[in-house]
């Protein structure tokens, strides 16, 4: 599968370009509204950087790993929600859909990404505010939960589940070692991610957006699931940490910052679209 190989330093290093970039715009040409898009550029690669950084961390001291993974398994049978094989064996007869689930879990969640944020700051500005500081939260409590090393159920034999990317030569992971770790796998961000922004949707958005946004989250948490590349606890253990970011960004406001982000004119705050 096609992967853009770009290193954690890289990644940080145009992040810092750009955060600069955007504050030399707003102040100095005074162009507000461009500096302030060039910096949360930044911000979000800066993000993508941090991730890469973390899975490099990882994926050179993966001690305990598996162990942790296989307790994930036990605790799931205990809880009568270890299904995920039986979830994925119906899909690997058919291996085009198998295939669109591996393209899907490999890039669905940076379009998603780029999507939403892009709505959110062209049409509701304020709720932007909300939804970055609750992506920067979230993901920085998936990356520091990501520095204890954790298998996905793929990897784990007792399991019963397939590798599906690497069954049909698509692993974003196979050719990547430490940009995208294997044992990065609890929490899901994928799904984090997927339902953060659904959060957004219904929040700011109309019927069209909140559908899509909607399910965009159902079928993340089903495609992670059925490539083996997560359990259902990773997801569950994301939901709880993007409810929290959520409702965390909510109530820390900056408010000078946000008047100003606010108030720039591209185009104006509309409740629903």
């Amino acid at each position: 599968m096609p992967q853009l190989h770009v290193t954690w330093l890289t990644a940080g290093i145009v992040a810092a370009v750009l955060i600069g970039l955007g504050a030399l715009v707003s102040t100095q040409l005074r162009r507000g509204e461009v500096g302030q898009a060039i910096r949360e550029c930044g911000i979000v690669l800066g993000l993508f950087g941090l991730w890469m950084f973390v899975g490099h961390l990882v994926g050179h001291h993966p001690a305990g790993g598996y162990a942790r993974g296989a307790e994930i398994w036990r605790l799931e049978k205990s809880l009568h929600i270890a299904d995920e094989a039986s979830l994925q064996r119906p899909l690997l007869a058919h291996h085009a859909l198998l295939s669109a689930a591996n393209y899907y879990y490999a890039y669905a969640h940076w379009f998603s990404v780029d999507v939403v944020l892009a709505w959110l700051w062209l049409r509701h500005r304020t709720h932007y505010l909300q939804t970055r500081r609750a992506l920067v939260l979230f993901t920085g409590s998936c990356l520091l939960l990501h520095l204890i090393s954790t298998a996905p159920p793929r990897l784990l034999h007792q399991t019963g589940v397939v590798d599906a990317a690497s069954a049909l030569g698509q692993s974003v992971y196979a050719d990547s070692p430490g940009i995208s770790d294997h044992l990065s796998a609890m929490p899901s961000i994928h799904v984090g991610w997927a339902l953060l922004f659904a959060m957004a949707a219904w929040r700011a958005g109309g019927p069209i957006a909140r559908g899509l946004a909607s399910a965009h989250a159902v079928l993340t948490a089903y495609v992670v699931v059925v490539t083996g590349n997560h359990f259902w606890l990773d997801g569950i253990v994301a939901a709880v940490l993007a409810a929290t970011a959520v409702a965390v960004a909510a109530r820390v406001r900056r408010p000078v910052a946000d008047a100003t982000m606010a108030a720039l004119p591209l185009r104006p705050d509309k409740s629903a679209a």
